[in-house]
């Protein structure tokens, strides 16, 4: 499954007066603000210079350490992220969203016990924040505790049912313990609701992984296409086209998505090698077999993709 992404969002805050602030706090917000401003320019390095220097001149100004906390969570340097969110939830301990971060940033270390820790803090804080309860899930997913994965995304669609991605965790936990049906009905409620929002395109694919399990290969094809309608390079979503195609007999097709799916996948990080074999193997199947095999994935051949 694809990582999440950590939305960064910035904090620039107006310089303070003579009479309320230190001279270090004038600089340190001078810093911030043009550290921020480099940052929404696209200017990682130059943005987190101006943000350590920020932290250099005034170690207690708060919002300086979260700022380069998230800009350290978009370059991936989950410790360096760490230890500036712990700066953070010591001056402001009552404030959910930054014990939420720094649960993000366990998490990501694969430090769960801290990780769900924070989560529960930010919970006890603030029991609506729908993010702390959908990352609760991932962990529990992680874990093999489907039941409380379960609870977990529920909750986090009950709070925010247009929050996406609880949905396509949910359907993936029912097809990973093997249960289609279930995975169908979540998802065909969540792409009612989020027809084409963030995330639906991956909603779309799950939810056609869920009807090639359950062999309603039409409405499996229709969903992968949907999917692509809305997000034309989720590679997976091509392999399963392809497969379903075959599993549907529908053979020329078949070799056309897996042919593009081949040539789109060649080299990308993040796409299994063997779903690029398992695609060739097919399409060597399908131009050998003349009138066709009568569909099916080959033996050997992984099945379709739920990430």
């Amino acid at each position: 499954m694809k990582r999440l992404t950590v939305i960064v969002v910035l904090l620039l805050v107006p310089a303070c007066s003579d009479m309320t602030c230190s001279q270090n706090r004038h600089r340190a917000i001078r810093y911030m603000n043009d550290g921020i401003k480099k940052f929404s320019d696209g200017l990682h390095e130059p943005a987190l210079n101006d943000l350590q220097a920020a932290v250099r001149e005034d170690d207690s100004f708060s919002l300086a350490h979260y700022n380069l906390a998230k800009v350290y969570q978009e370059m991936k340097r989950w410790d360096d992220a760490q230890r500036h969110l712990n700066r953070v939830v010591g001056f402001e301990p009552n404030n959910p969203r930054f014990h939420y971060e720094l649960g993000i940033c366990y998490q990501m270390l694969d430090r769960l016990d801290l990780s769900q820790k924070e989560y529960d803090t930010a919970l006890s804080l603030n029991p609506l924040l729908y993010a702390a309860h959908f990352r609760r899930g991932t962990i529990y997913m992680g874990l093999d505790k489907p039941r409380e994965a379960d609870a977990a995304f529920r909750k986090t669609i009950e709070i925010n049912p247009r929050f996406t991605r609880a949905f396509v965790k949910l359907g993936i936990l029912y097809l990973n313990y093997d249960y289609p049906e279930l995975a169908m009905q979540v998802l065909q409620t969540g792409v009612q609701i989020n027809e084409s929002g963030e995330d639906s395109a991956e909603a779309y694919n799950i939810l056609g992984v869920a009807y090639q399990m359950l062999k309603q290969y039409d409405k499996a094809i229709a969903s992968f296409k949907k999917a692509l309608e809305l997000k034309n390079d989720l590679y997976d979503t091509i392999y399963n086209l392809g497969m379903t195609y075959a599993d549907a007999n529908r053979l020329k097709e078949a070799e056309e998505a897996l042919t593009r799916f081949t040539k789109a996948a060649a080299g990308k990080r993040g796409v299994d090698p063997d779903f690029i074999r398992a695609a060739h193997d097919k399409i060597a199947e399908l131009a050998g077999s003349g009138e066709g095999t009568g569909g099916g994935t080959g033996v050997g051949a992984p099945p379709s993709k739920a990430p």
